[in-house]
């Protein structure tokens, strides 16, 4: 898969689910189904894979560790374009042109260091987002955004502590 081109996240009420929606740069697009549970586990993966951040990482107390991070966000939100509208033009839907139900939650490392965040369905492809500081910041963002849509009565605050630990490599939703 090519870089990311767009991302949206929306909440369908009637599904009571969020709605994601990527294209990436060579016009492949893909849908996604989130439950409140998935978004609940999601959050503590993201939060894991921030906290990994060799900026965040190295520093001493949770207090300093959290002052990075709020850094870090706003750093990432002044590269954020969400200006423009979704445009759907994949060219090609490799998995269906009917959003799919995630409910699995891997990260792996790349030898560069850069982290993986795979999210698939119980059965069957998903996909898998190499993101950067500023796509994992977006997605945050996103998520944060669309989750108060939803009134989930969810709390996604960017919140880091010692007990934050790495991102757990496998999650299940069952």
């Amino acid at each position: 898969m090519s870089g990311i081109n767009q991302i949206q996240m929306s909440f369908v009420p009637g599904e009571d689910r969020i709605l994601l929606r990527m294209n990436t740069m060579d016009g492949t697009g893909f849908q996604f189904w989130l439950t409140r549970r998935y978004v609940k586990l999601l959050w503590t993966v993201l939060l894991g894979m921030l906290a990994k951040d060799a900026q965040i990482a190295v520093q001493s107390s949770d207090a300093a560790k959290q002052e990075m991070l709020s850094f870090q966000h706003q750093e990432a939100a002044e590269k954020m374009d969400f200006s423009q509208d979704f445009k759907d033009q994949a060219v090609q839907q490799p998995l269906g042109d009917v959003p799919i139900l995630l409910g699995k939650i891997t990260v792996k490392d790349r030898p560069d260091g850069v982290q993986v965040l795979c999210m698939h369905p119980e059965q069957g492809e998903g996909v898998e987002l190499a993101l950067n500081q500023t796509l994992l910041h977006s997605i945050c963002k996103l998520l944060q955004d669309t989750v108060a849509k939803a009134e989930w009565d969810l709390d996604l605050a960017h919140s880091l502590s010692s007990t934050t630990a790495a991102p757990p490599s496998d999650v299940r939703i069952n």
